[in-house]
């Protein structure tokens, strides 16, 4: 039986987790730029809808680091398990293992990245569910019967 609709969808999520890690890398090389610190001062200082003594820079700082860890952690975890079950599903060897592999790739994108890998997550999550809903075609002989 063809699996394309799971072959695409899993292909679809890698690529999708694998730009996902360079969002977590941009967050975290930004959280440590001088330069992108600085800006983000500046800019805050010379807005005048904002009052400089609320806004805690070194806070907003210190969020975007410790945001950017589970993204890259849960994106190549995304990476790692829908390259095992594109692999496997390719070669149409199991699709229950494939089914699991792509709804546990589905549940720790999601949930490790706190929501914000949603994307893949409901990529792996159709292709998973796909895996165990589609049955292979089973060749009926009109002549025989089974009483």
């Amino acid at each position: 039986m063809k699996r394309t609709g799971e072959f695409t969808l899993g292909i679809i999520g890698m690529i999708c987790s694998a730009l996902f890690t360079f969002v977590g890398l941009l967050i975290l090389w930004s959280s440590k730029s001088d330069e992108f610190i600085s800006l983000l001062i500046t800019q805050a200082e010379n807005d005048p809808t904002m009052n400089p003594e609320d806004i805690d820079i070194e806070a907003v700082i210190s969020f975007m680091a410790a945001i950017s860890w589970p993204i890259i952690i849960a994106a190549l975890l995304g990476v790692i398990f829908g390259l095992i079950a594109v692999i496997n599903i390719k070669g149409n060897k199991n699709s229950k293992l494939v089914g699991w592999m792509f709804i546990i790739g589905a549940v720790l994108v999601g949930v490790i990245s706190l929501g914000l890998g949603f994307l893949p997550a409901i990529l792996y999550l159709i292709a998973g569910i796909m895996c165990f809903v589609r049955k292979p075609l089973v060749n009926h002989d009109p002549t025989e019967t089974n009483f």
